[in-house]
């Protein structure tokens, strides 16, 4: 952590404990008993996850230098330690986090850096397959905070291949709100999806009928977009979708569509989309309140 400090002393408060690098392999025995107390996966000691809590809090209070600084914060933080851990226990505290404005905005700054950032590579290799317990569990946190942002939700699933979900989280946006922010969020997945991190996404349009929910999930945000850049970009990728008359070369009609991996790893997707509609209709109210203060603030005025 020296290197963090040395290059940026306006911001040396935060202090790692010790004990944290040098724990974080063996503390195999702890539960989750609370959120200053311990963390909730056995990997992450009680040091780890109070520094985590600390830096959470210093970005909650100073939104200055989570716009300048955070997500490099975060990516040193990823070399220096484990990833996994690392988003793990942000996504546990942000769980709990009673500033839905900041949670969003930090699911948001989280998903950006696990997409685009080089030293997330592994991580984004194991999340992208599903095959272990180990990543599945990884998937629900991520997934459960990831909830304070629909499209950060959506571009996990795509990352995550969970096409199907994807298509019914969608099918949800018609309940949202829709704002300015929200579709400047949609109209950032799909300059994404055209990046090379989503180059197999890309590729699985060519298996029309194996991936009928990804080419559904795709015109859905299609769909939610106005007349833009990003409607142009994104219309013309599915023009390029091959007829799936011409891709059959003979399979059968009646074949069953392929599932995702992550479909034989217990993973209840209905509960994860209540909990989506859930977190949404507290985001939901928490604006209409503040809606409404501004409005009793200028009455009284």
């Amino acid at each position: 952590m020296q290197s963090l400090r040395s290059r940026r002393p306006s911001h040396t408060k935060l202090q790692v404990p010790s004990p944290a690098r040098g724990a974080l392999p063996g503390s195999c025995g702890e539960g989750a008993r609370g959120l200053e107390i311990s963390p909730s996966t056995p990997t992450m000691n009680s040091y780890f996850h109070r520094f985590m809590v600390n830096l959470l809090k210093r970005f909650s209070s100073e939104r200055k230098l989570l716009e300048t600084r955070g997500a490099f914060i975060i990516r040193q933080l990823c070399l220096l330690l484990n990833a996994e851990n690392i988003f793990h226990s942000m996504a546990d505290i942000l769980l709990r986090e009673e500033d839905l404005k900041f949670a969003s905005t930090m699911v948001q700054n989280l998903n950006s850096i696990l997409l685009t950032s080089s030293e997330l590579f592994q991580l984004r290799s194991q999340l992208k397959d599903l095959q272990t317990p180990e990543s599945c569990d990884l998937f629900c946190c991520l997934y459960r905070s990831w909830c304070h942002s629909p499209v950060a939700t959506v571009s996990l699933c795509f990352l995550t291949q969970n096409y199907r979900h994807a298509y019914h989280l969608i099918q949800k946006f018609g309940d949202l709100e829709v704002t300015v922010d929200f579709l400047t969020e949609v109209d950032k997945l799909v300059q994404l999806i055209e990046c090379p991190i989503f180059t197999y996404l890309r590729l699985q349009l060519l298996d029309v009928e194996n991936h009928p929910y990804l080419i559904r999930a795709l015109y859905g945000l299609l769909m939610l977009l106005p007349q833009s850049s990003a409607f142009q970009l994104l219309s013309h990728r599915l023009q390029c979708v091959p007829n799936p008359q011409l891709m059959r070369s003979g399979h059968s009609e009646s074949a069953p569509l392929s599932s995702p991996p992550a479909d034989t790893e217990g993973i209840d997707y209905m509960e994860l989309l209540q909990h989506f509609e859930k977190v949404q209709n507290k985001h939901l109210e928490v604006r209409h309140q503040r809606a409404g203060d501004i409005v009793d603030r200028r009455l009284g005025q």
